[in-house]
């Protein structure tokens, strides 16, 4: 499994654990999001009125599928992507460097053409 999916496997059981009032059994390290998540989910359970099983199955359905849109980006961003049939992974540092050798390319191009036509006049 990988780290990402742990993490919000582990979110998902620790909100579990503060909605059936559990607080005492929060698990794992938590990053500062993940720990601010919690404590305003701890803050919303203590409030006198619970909420409805509905609204909590319907909150943590949301935070679901959230989760696996965001991870689903994620890795559509990491697929990669052909130019003339190579293929190239999509990093920023590839995107600069696809960018700047095809800059150089048509900067030659352009030369060249320059000093055939100079040479021709």
């Amino acid at each position: 499994m990988t780290d990402k999916a742990e993490q919000d496997r582990q979110l998902l059981q620790n909100l579990d654990r503060i909605l059936a009032g559990k607080e005492s059994e929060i698990t794992g390290p938590l990053d500062d999001d993940t720990q601010s998540a919690l404590d305003f989910a701890g803050k919303m359970v203590s409030l006198h009125e619970k909420p409805s099983k509905e609204f909590a199955a319907g909150l943590k359905a949301e935070l679901v599928h959230r989760l696996a849109e965001q991870d689903r980006k994620k890795h559509s961003r990491d697929e990669p992507f052909l130019l003339w049939g190579i293929e190239i992974q999509h990093r920023t540092m590839w995107q600069g460097t696809v960018a700047a050798a095809i800059v150089v390319i048509i900067t030659v191009i352009i030369l060249l053409i320059t000093l055939l036509l100079n040479r021709g006049g």
